[in-house]
């Protein structure tokens, strides 16, 4: 999890033919579902997403809990260690009631 304007040339292209591959494979996988119909049901989670919707759930990569940022009614769901160096995010609400207390690592949030 990095702001855009810290990525290079490389990590922009590596991000763009990620996100390509991410979206043909979930065209994929919704058509595969609807099977030709019209959707009845529309949800955003889908038991194939890796950590979307999964707080707390072991990450299919690496087996660490989910982790979420929660803001306003939305929540953003990430591994911590596969997506983030092991830091853990700051929740807006949560951080700002524990200040300096609020753990930087998964390992801090074990103790």
């Amino acid at each position: 999890m990095r702001q855009v304007k810290h990525l290079n040339d490389n990590e922009w292209r590596d991000l763009h033919s990620s996100c390509q591959l991410v979206l043909r494979k979930w065209i994929e996988i919704l058509n595969n579902k609807a099977a030709g119909k019209f959707p009845t049901k529309v949800t955003a989670f889908h038991a194939e997403m890796a950590v979307h919707g999964k707080y707390k759930q072991p990450c299919p990569d690496c087996g660490k809990p989910v982790q979420r940022i929660r803001y306003a009614s939305n929540e953003c769901n990430y591994c911590a260690q596969c997506q983030n160096q092991g830091k853990l995010l700051a929740d807006r609400g949560l951080s700002r009631l524990l200040k300096k207390d609020w753990p930087k690592t998964l390992e801090e949030l074990d103790q």
